[in-house]
C-alpha cells in the first residue's frame, strides 16, 4: 500500500511566458537621506537574471523627486525601465521592470552611499514577481484541496413508481489553497489580487509535487479567483487563502 503523503500535494498555477519582475520604489518626498549624496542599490539583475551585488546612484539632493530619479539613471543603465514617478501624498514613487524574463532570486533593497538613508524613507515592493514559464507551486503552502460536484436534473414522473429519476447535468471544480504570507515570494497574495480584480481566467492544477521523476498525477483545469482573504493576528504568522471557481472541463492525467 503507498499511501500519499498530504505535503507532496500541492496547488499550480500555470504560467503561460515568462514574466519580468517589476519593483515598486517608494520615498518620502521631504529629507530622505541625513545629507545629499548617493545610496546604493542592492540585488539588481542584469538582463541574464543574474544577481548583480551592489551598483551606486549619482549623487542627489535630499528629496524623494530628485533622489527617484537617481534611482532610476542607475537601474536604466543596469538594464531596468523605470515608469513616471508618481506623488502619493508625501511620498512619490516609480516602477521599475526588468529586462530579464523569470524568477529572480532575490529582491531589490538599499543602503548607504555617501549619504545616510532615513529609517523607513525607502521602501521596496515588488508588484509582479518574475516568473519563469510553466507550473509555479504556491509558495508556502500549508493545506491544498480540490473538489469536484455534479448536479443532476430531476425527471421524475408519474410513471416512476414512486423512486425518484434524474439524468446528469453541470459538472463543476473548485481549488482552494492556504499559505503563509511572503510578499516577496512568486505567487504570493498580490499575485491573486490582481487575477481577482481583474477576473483574469487562470489555469491552475492540483498535483503531486514536481520532483523530476516520471508519473506525477494531476488534475487541471480553467478557473478564476472567486475568494481571497488574509488574516495577521497578533504575534502569529501571517496566512492568506485563496479559492478558484473552474469554468470547462477539469482534465487528468500523469507528467
Amino acid at each position: 500500500m503507498a499511501i500519499q503523503n498530504a505535503s507532496d500535494l500541492l496547488v499550480y498555477k500555470t504560467v503561460p511566458s515568462a514574466t519580468a519582475q517589476v519593483t515598486r520604489v517608494r520615498i518620502i518626498e521631504s529629507s530622505p537621506l541625513n545629507v545629499s549624496g548617493t545610496v546604493k542599490i542592492i540585488n539588481t539583475a542584469n538582463s541574464s537574471g543574474t544577481n548583480v551585488a551592489e551598483i551606486e546612484t549619482p549623487s542627489s539632493a535630499n528629496t524623494g523627486g530628485t533622489l527617484i530619479i537617481r534611482i532610476k539613471s542607475a537601474l536604466t543603465a543596469a538594464g531596468y525601465t523605470g515608469g513616471a514617478a508618481i506623488t502619493d501624498g508625501d511620498y512619490v514613487y516609480m516602477d521599475f521592470a526588468n529586462t530579464y524574463s523569470g524568477d529572480l532570486t532575490n529582491t531589490m533593497s538599499f543602503a548607504d552611499g555617501t549619504a545616510t538613508i532615513d529609517e523607513g524613507a525607502i521602501t521596496v515592493t515588488v508588484i509582479t514577481s518574475g516568473l519563469d514559464a510553466g507550473q509555479e507551486p504556491i509558495a508556502y503552502s500549508t493545506s491544498a484541496s480540490i473538489s469536484f460536484s455534479a448536479d443532476l436534473r430531476d425527471v421524475t414522473t408519474k410513471d416512476s413508481l414512486g423512486w425518484s429519476q434524474s439524468l446528469g447535468g453541470l459538472k463543476s471544480f473548485e481549488l482552494s489553497t492556504d499559505a503563509l504570507v511572503d510578499f516577496d515570494a512568486d505567487l504570493d497574495f498580490q499575485e491573486f489580487w490582481n487575477d481577482y480584480k481583474d477576473l483574469t481566467e487562470v489555469t491552475v492544477r492540483f498535483a503531486e509535487r514536481a520532483t523530476g521523476g516520471s508519473s506525477e498525477r494531476y488534475w487541471q483545469g480553467n478557473a478564476y479567483v472567486t475568494s481571497l482573504s488574509m488574516d495577521a493576528g497578533v504575534e502569529e504568522n501571517a496566512t492568506y487563502s485563496v479559492s478558484f471557481t473552474g469554468t470547462g472541463e477539469a482534465t487528468t492525467g500523469e507528467d
